[in-house]
């Protein structure tokens, strides 16, 4: 008899204690669920808010219509730098001090140290060092 009692008691705490896990569980997702939906509108919110999603069609096509110096785009990229290299190691004022020439290559040391990335500009500037200096290149 004492048997079945404890038996009976066993099988009733085991079923309130099942109950109690499937009720914190039951929470824990719930809880879970909230986070979830919380953070899909904060994300969804801010997708909103980027400065690219206000891009039309029309937008898109005016910018492929721009016409780009692609030649010069290029040879900037690839020729710049030595160029660049050349002209402020031959133009650079320290090599005229104390002659009239100072003065001219000061500026045009400037405007090589401007346009150092702008090949079209340094190759204007390398002419105009070529006359007002009398370099060779």
């Amino acid at each position: 008899m004492y048997q079945v009692q404890n038996d009976a008691i066993l099988k009733e705490t085991l079923n309130n204690s099942d109950s109690i896990f499937t009720s914190i569980w039951f929470w824990i997702s719930i809880i879970e669920l909230i986070i979830i939906v919380y953070l899909i509108i904060k994300f969804s919110k801010k997708k909103e808010n980027l400065a690219f999603s206000d891009i039309s069609k029309e937008k898109l096509k005016e910018a492929q219509k721009t016409n780009i110096d692609m030649e010069n785009l290029m040879n900037s990229i690839n020729g710049s730098k030595e160029l660049y290299k050349e002209l402020s190691r031959l133009c650079h004022p320290d090599k005229f001090v104390n002659t009239d020439k100072q003065v001219i290559a000061d500026k045009i040391f400037q405007e090589i140290s401007k346009n150092k990335r702008n090949y079209n500009k340094l190759i204007e500037l390398k002419q105009t060092a070529i006359n007002d200096l009398n370099i060779k290149l």
